[in-house]
């Protein structure tokens, strides 16, 4: 394809975007794969031709006929820039249009790889929705949220997104609680009122196919499936509450039940305890004492102090405790 004499300075100046992927399964035999369908009278793609092989080509698209290639060159990065410069030549429009698509395509290219990345640096990665507390400004009530517990700190963003809207380090997590009936059956006024529901459909149409005698075989039977389908259709309903000097956040998980979200969550919850350099709450909610000897135990405990991780009274009530455990 000749240059156009009326390429314009800006577009034969203009940056080639960077060669695209171009995925096995889209080069076609027949029709060109294209980047550009309208909007423009040229396109951009490539094509598995049958004697030039796989190949970058420049298109012009027919309004009321076939699309008809113009130029075609090889599927190589020199090919990709060449196809790209014909293009520019006698369609500037559509390099723009391309170009553009290209960008957006990148840049979700490059917002996927990046949820992969944090995804797999994530000790757990929960998706949950935000049922309300305390100092969580941030969040809105029945929004979907995704919880990365990752080096040093919780993340709490919107689904399938990278950027935080409220972090807060593991060091100030007071406590993760699980909790929750796990499965939750209908309530028996909605089962009820599904297999009367049911049975009377049910009588309906025996009555219309077989009379009488369909009405009351109707009635039992469609009042079974009923029964049936309402004990069958449970939900799941589990809440993680994360709980610092700040905030006190109440999740919902209905994917899994406690038992298995607590499984779920041993990794990330071992490294807060590890960054708060202190033990696990025990069920009162005082500090477990490792089982250690006293003086280790007494020597831990003014570690601790001097950190900076307990206070000073938390410290005498340790230690009065660990005494009275003699």
């Amino acid at each position: 394809m000749s240059d156009s004499s009326s390429e314009q300075p800006s577009q034969a100046n203009a940056p080639i975007p960077a060669m695209p992927t171009v995925p096995p399964d889209t080069l076609y035999r027949s029709s060109p794969h294209l980047l550009l369908h309208s909007g423009a009278h040229h396109s951009l793609g490539w094509q598995d031709h049958r004697k030039d092989g796989p190949s970058f080509v420049v298109v012009r698209l027919g309004w009321f006929s076939a699309d008809k290639v113009k130029a075609r060159f090889p599927l190589t990065e020199q090919g990709w820039g060449s196809a790209w410069r014909a293009l520019s030549s006698v369609d500037p429009s559509a390099t723009a249009a391309i170009a553009a698509r290209l960008a957006d395509q990148a840049a979700r290219q490059r917002a996927a790889a990046a949820l992969y990345a944090l995804d797999h640096e994530s000790l757990c990665h929960l998706r949950l929705t935000f049922k309300g507390g305390s100092g969580g400004e941030p969040l809105t009530k029945d929004q979907a949220y995704e919880l990365r517990f990752l080096d040093g700190r919780i993340a709490i963003s919107l689904a399938r997104q990278v950027d935080a809207v409220l972090t807060i380090p593991y060091r100030d997590v007071d406590a993760v609680e699980v909790s929750g009936p796990g499965k939750v059956s209908k309530p028996p006024g909605e089962l009820l009122v599904l297999i009367l529901g049911l049975g009377l459909l049910g009588a309906l149409l025996g009555l219309v196919v077989l009379g009488l005698l369909g009405l009351l075989l109707g009635a039992v039977l469609f009042g079974l499936i009923g029964a049936m389908t309402g004990s069958a259709s449970t939900r799941v309903e589990t809440t993680v509450r994360i709980r610092d000097a700040d905030a006190d956040l109440y999740f919902l998980n209905t994917e899994k039940e406690p038992d298995a979200l607590r499984i779920q969550l041993s990794a990330a919850l071992a490294a807060i305890d590890t960054a708060r350099g202190a033990p696990r709450d025990d069920a009162d909610g005082s500090a477990a004492l490792p089982s250690a000897s006293i003086p280790d135990q007494l020597g831990k405990l003014a570690s601790l102090l001097e950190h900076g991780t307990i206070t000073r009274d938390e410290f005498e009530q340790l230690k009065a405790k660990l005494i009275a455990s003699l």
